[in-house]
C-alpha cells in the first residue's frame, strides 16, 4: 500500500510541476523583455541574474494563461501583480 502511495505522489508531483511551469515561448518573452529594460540600469551581468530570479518567482507562482492575462492589463496593473518577484530579486541581486 505505501508503495502504490509513494508511486502515486511522485506522478502528482511531476504533473503539477510540469503545470506550474512556463512554456519555452513564454520564459523567452519574458526574459527579453526584462533583460532588455534591466541592463540599462544596473549592466548586462546583474540585469541576467535579476531577470533569471524574476523569471524564476512568476513561474512558480502563475501559468502560462496567467501570466498572458496579467500582461493583458494596464500597466500599473501588471506591475502590481509582479512587484513581489521584482521585490524579492532587488534584494537578492
Amino acid at each position: 500500500m505505501t508503495k502504490k502511495f509513494n508511486i502515486f505522489l511522485i506522478f502528482f508531483l511531476f504533473l503539477c510541476s510540469k503545470s506550474l511551469s512556463f512554456s519555452p515561448e513564454i520564459e523567452q518573452q519574458i526574459y527579453i523583455g526584462c533583460y532588455g529594460n534591466s541592463k540599462k540600469y544596473i549592466g548586462p551581468d546583474k540585469a541576467k541574474t535579476y531577470c533569471l530570479c524574476t523569471l524564476k518567482k512568476l513561474n512558480e507562482k502563475y501559468t502560462d494563461n496567467q501570466i498572458n492575462e496579467i500582461f493583458k492589463q494596464q500597466p500599473k496593473d501588471i506591475i502590481e501583480a509582479t512587484k513581489f518577484a521584482s521585490i524579492y530579486c532587488e534584494k537578492n541581486l
